[in-house]
């Protein structure tokens, strides 16, 4: 079959031709235009002065591209130097838009979505392919909360929060498949489309109620053979990180918290003589210590290295594309990597005019380790919040107890703790068949398998933790940390299956267009389970057998299934009047078939009206050549609780023990309570939008404002602790989220400089309607009747209590409470007015963590052989909470902390307006304003500037082009957020991976 495709038969005497090649509107040269013979491997690309020349045959045809110009081919025939003209490029009016089981030209969609090319995802360098939709899309809010390798992908949200329990997370189809949008590599995706409203997403039902990424991969094109190298090397470093007090300020400043806490002037936590001991002697890692945890800690390279490699082999009937990625990243913390290999080999095959085959195979394998003695976070919590006057590691690399009872050492933990490697090869198959029997029908059927195996090996070994002996002058033997080794391991095989048959049916007559689709589809999910651990190890071998104790073993299995119809009618009249009707219903296991609620129907309506092809329009269509205004309504369900059998009782084994025969005995019992009852959480959308092209084409415009109501919530509602089970799941309660999208495009050139600018602006609204009655408190977060879900819940803070007498007559919160601490507001009491102490019924919503008002600008620009990209992306409002090890001077709930420098601005007589309140041992501070910090941010999201050799550049090494290319990401951040911290990050209390700076050098090589 290669011998098939490579094979090519030279027809006709070659020679040698020339052109220029100009701009159709300034007759300005174009330089950079791939200038290829089509069906060969023959390839230059225009000088400076937009002149080429090639070998080329009369019967040969010339293909001219470049990006942001119409594409053109040209017959060579009997000429030898031709002068052709490139067009610059509408905004895609005419293009073929991906969407549900098809695609439709883009000028002729009635729903509400963006459709994103392979130009458009492949300027930055990510590590994780989610990561590439942040700022792309109006609507679709992307938050990265982790730098971690191998969890550093994005939450994905397309128009807000959508359920409380049953999930907000988008379906993601990777060529009709689901799976994991991460597991992509972005060099093999051709576009991505996000479906945004309910007539785009209706034709995929309940699984579709939070949106659809649809993300289609490249495909073998035209005859002959292609290829492409991609390569680039990255240096990642921490975004952020809070700066800590020295090893005197801490025990200046601990001394002065010991003192507000007992009230006793006279007592120290560190002896006034050793204070000046350390003021006298520097440190020397033995007597005396400054411990930079930070550099100690952070210790990996953090590079990161991708390289990809494509081909593409083509003839008339079979057209084969294959892609071969490797990605190494390593972290900053020593031993945390991880590894990616991916595999893609797409096939088409025409087997004659009517029956023609597709077959793909994906393989991935992904692999990631961390330190088994604790997770990256919390060793980064400790590096962040432990003192510096405690030893770390000593100049022999041994391991000190860094000031801790527990003698818990971060670096140790990180060092010399063991292994925690997560393994998930996956295999995807799928296979279409595809049959026309006329040029108006077509039917399509495939299967697709998608088989991901994990196998987690985690094994816990002890490291020795030394003191130094002082008097001898010597280390000795404290104690081994954690004091017993442990090795779990655990697999998982899970199974995904789709089938799927449909129909097609398109016809043209006058001025109509019908497109009818209809098909059927079936879902099945199984996974298994085994694990094993046991414990003290004779030896550092990590195997089973090996270990003498606590054996333990466990292992499980579920299923669930989905079954579908689905169906799509399409009609237009003279390009103008526009209609689309969707439907699908779904039949799912997790509902009982015996009260007929296995079933959902979900319908959808959308209208468009292309007002710029009226007549009464023609006098606006210089200024404004396209206008279109649609509207949508639809409704869809969700059923995607973690749970797969909620409407039976099921019998829990794991946890229930009976005494009898002077020994313990496993037995079976009933934990959860059932709902029989239970059916389809629903929703309805509503969308009305507008689409416009000004200025020849230059200026775009998208405007979509939209409205989903979310009702019969599947909730848990609390019931009486004697019932001895757990609450089950109800359908009960509503919500709403409102907002609206802004797109804005500009496409211009200035001589021979050409750029193109876009401008996304969005806001969303979650107003929760009716919980049934009953809010749903989660320490500190709240959801009830009147605002979003999650909200943050404590009180109201009223600045510092300044002196005695404003302690005595304020409001009672503790005993201890003095001057310098914070004041609460006093609300009401259990009859709804204020009564002088702070408590539970004082408490408010406080705001939430949901982004408002996200904007992002992408910036391009082309000169000769460069190519520049500069991307902002931010967020305009967003409450976000910081505590604990993030926020609190000496907190110390698992260690024995410190202090950050913003912290030295606390609270005394003489500065009654600090920054923080007064200092205190081991604070524990109700949440509450004083704590909430603004997270808006502004981010230069990526810089990037690339060169491309070309034409008599490389023609001497036999390759079409070169580019070149350095690249910048989160190089900076304005924000007022937490010092030190990610604005990005929700929730900080010091326990997190920072997200990363990354800079990057790579290259593009076409053959």
């Amino acid at each position: 079959m290669l011998l098939l495709l490579i094979t090519t038969v030279v027809k006709g005497q070659s020679g040698n031709i020339s052109g220029k090649i100009t701009d159709h509107d300034s007759g300005e040269p174009l330089p950079g235009v791939t200038v290829r013979v089509k069906g060969k491997n023959t390839a230059v690309q225009s000088d400076a002065k937009g002149l080429f020349s090639l070998n080329a045959t009369p019967q040969d045809v010339l293909i001219l591209s470049i990006i942001g110009y119409n594409p053109i081919e040209q017959t060579v025939g009997r000429s030898t130097e031709f002068k052709i003209q490139l067009t610059a490029q509408a905004i895609g009016l005419k293009d073929l838009v991906v969407v549900g089981y098809g695609t439709q030209k883009k000028a002729n969609l009635t729903g509400a979505l963006t459709s994103l090319k392979t130009e458009d995802i492949t300027k930055r360098q990510v590590a994780s392919t989610s990561n590439l939709l942040q700022g792309l899309a109006p609507g679709v809010m992307v938050t990265q909360q982790s730098g971690k390798p191998g969890t550093d992908g994005a939450t994905i949200k397309i128009r807000g929060e959508g359920s409380i329990y049953a999930g907000s997370d988008p379906l993601i189809l990777v060529d009709g498949v689901q799976m994991n949008m991460d597991a992509v590599d972005p060099n093999t995706i051709e576009s991505i489309t996000v479906l945004k409203d309910a007539a785009s997403t209706a034709i995929y039902g309940s699984r579709a109620t939070n949106g659809v990424v649809l993300v289609t991969t490249r495909r073998g094109k035209g005859n002959g053979l292609a290829m492409q190298y991609n390569a680039y090397v990255s240096k990642q470093e921490a975004t952020n990180l809070p700066q800590k007090v020295s090893a005197i300020e801490h025990m200046q400043y601990a001394n002065i918290a010991r003192q507000n806490t007992t009230g006793n002037p006279n007592s120290f936590a560190f002896d006034t003589v050793l204070i000046n001991k350390y003021k006298q002697n520097p440190a020397d890692n033995f007597n005396y210590f400054n411990t930079d945890w930070e550099k100690m800690v952070l210790t990996n390279n953090g590079l990161m290295q991708n390289h990809n490699l494509n081909l593409s082999l083509g003839s008339e009937n079979i057209k084969f594309f294959a892609s071969g990625t490797y990605l190494k990243q390593q972290g900053l913390t020593p031993n945390t990597y991880y590894t990616k290999y991916d595999v893609r080999m797409n096939a088409d095959i025409k087997l004659s005019d009517k029956v023609s085959l597709r077959g793909d195979y994906i393989y991935n394998k992904s692999a990631r380790n961390e330190p088994a003695g604790s997770t990256p976070e919390f060793i980064i919590k400790q590096m962040l919040g432990m003192p510096a006057n405690a030893a770390g590691k000593f100049a022999d690399g041994k391991y000190g107890d860094a000031g801790q009872s527990a003698k818990r050492n971060p670096i140790g933990q990180a060092e010399a703790s063991g292994i925690n490697l997560n393994e998930t090869p996956s295999n995807i198959l799928k296979a279409t068949l595809v049959y026309r029997p006329i040029k108006e029908l077509e039917f399509e059927a495939w299967f697709s398998n998608n088989t991901y195996n994990a196998h987690n090996k985690k094994f816990i070994q002890n490291y020795a933790v030394y003191r130094p002996d002082v008097a001898n002058n010597q280390l000795v033997l404290d104690t081994y940390y954690p004091g017993q080794n442990i090795l779990s391991e655990a697999y998982s095989n899970n199974k995904l299956n789709y089938y799927t048959i449909q129909g097609t049916f398109h016809k043209q007559y006058g001025g109509h267009e019908i497109k009818f689709l209809a098909g059927f589809q079936a879902e099945d999910f199984s996974v298994s389970s085994l694990g094993a651990s046991r414990t003290d190890f004779p030896s550092n071998d990590p195997y089973m057998n090996i270990g003498t104790k606590n054996l333990n073993n466990s292992g499980g299995a579920s299923a669930y299934f989905l079954e579908s119809f689905y169906g799509r009618l399409n009609y237009s009249y003279k390009d103008k009047y526009l209609l689309e009707l969707n439907g699908r219903a779904d039949g799912s296991s997790r509902f009982s078939q015996e009260f007929n609620n296995q079933w959902g129907y979900y319908p959808s309506v959308s209208a468009g009206w292309i007002l710029s092809q009226e007549k009464f329009f023609e006098r606006l269509n210089k200024v404004v050549s396209f206008a279109k205004i649609r509207a949508s309504y639809g409704s869809l369900g969700n059923q995607s609780l973690k749970e797969y059998y909620p409407f039976v009782a099921t019998l829990n084994t794991t946890t229930v023990n009976y005494y009898f025969n002077s020994k313990n005995n496993s037995g079976v019992a009933q934990t959860d309570a059932a709902n029989p009852m239970i059916s389809w959480e629903k929703s309805t959308q509503k969308n009305i939008g507008a689409d416009f092209l000004f200025l020849k084409d230059r200026l775009s415009m998208s405007f979509d404002y939209y409205i989903k109501d979310v009702s019969a919530m599947l909730l848990k509602r609390p019931i009486p602790n004697y019932v001895g089970l757990a609450a089950p799941y109800i359908n009960i309660g509503s919500m709403q989220n409102k907002g609206w999208e802004l797109a804005l495009g500009w496409k211009d050139k200035i001589g021979k400089f050409r750029y193109d600018v876009g401008f996304n602006l969005s806001d969303v609204r979650n107003n929760v309607k009716d919980l049934g009655g009953v809010d749903i408190i989660d320490g500190a977060f709240i959801t009830t009747p009147g605002s979003p879900i999650r909200s943050y819940y404590g009180y109201v803070a009223d600045g510092y209590y300044q002196n005695a007498d404003e302690v005595t007559k304020g409001p009672f919160f503790q005993s201890t409470t003095k001057p310098g601490d914070i004041r609460y507001k006093d609300f009401s009491g259990p009859e709804g007015k204020p009564d002088g102490k702070i408590d539970a019924y004082d408490r408010k919503v406080l705001g939430n963590s949901m982004p408002h008002y996200e904007y992002s600008l992408n910036l391009n620009g082309y000169w000769k052989n460069f190519d520049l990209n500069i991307f902002l992306q931010g967020v305009g409002k967003r409450d976000n909470y910081v505590s604990g090890t993030g926020a609190w001077a000496f907190y110390s709930a698992d260690f024995i902390g410190t202090m950050y420098s913003w912290q030295k601005d606390f609270w005394t007589p003489e500065n009654p307006n600090a920054a923080y309140p007064r200092l205190t041992e081991n604070p524990s501070f109700p949440t509450s304003t004083f704590w909430m910090k603004n997270g808006a941010y502004l981010r230069v999201k990526n810089i990037a500037l690339g060169y491309t050799f070309s034409g008599q550049h490389v023609k001497f090494v036999k390759i079409q082009s070169l580019r070149v290319y350095v690249s910048g990401s989160n190089l900076f951040t304005h924000s007022g957020y937490a010092p030190g911290f990610d604005p990005e990050i929700n929730n900080i209390n010091g326990e997190f991976y920072p997200v990363m700076k990354t800079f990057t050098a790579g290259l593009n090589l076409k053959f």
